[in-house]
């Protein structure tokens, strides 16, 4: 595949980073892959598994989300303390961290 370089603005990349991490390079290709709507590796556009709004999965990924805001990243650890605050099962959010990071790491 031929490739063109593209700059962005230094800013931009440091809030990339900052939510991406090592996985910054990744989510600046998938992110012109789809504004473009070009479908190429399938682990770039396979479909969400995110769970549904206003469900207890759901909840565990929003909960993460929002700890990785605050935060720069979410551990295992974060994730579980704060939903077993909110009673969610211990189980259930080790489960969905699982996911969600999968998810997020690729």
């Amino acid at each position: 595949m031929e490739m063109v370089n593209v700059a962005i603005p230094a800013d931009l990349y440091v809030l990339i980073y900052q939510s991406h991490q090592e996985q910054s390079a990744k989510f600046i290709e998938k992110t012109l892959r789809d504004a473009g709507g070009v479908g190429m590796s399938p682990s770039l556009t396979k479909p969400s598994s995110r769970p549904g709004d206003g469900t207890v999965t759901g909840r565990v990924w929003e909960i993460a989300d929002e700890i990785k805001a605050k935060k720069g990243s979410a551990s295992r650890e974060d994730v579980v303390r704060a939903c077993l605050e909110e009673e969610i099962n211990m189980n259930t959010a080790s489960t969905q961290f699982s996911h969600w990071n999968k998810e997020y790491r690729e």
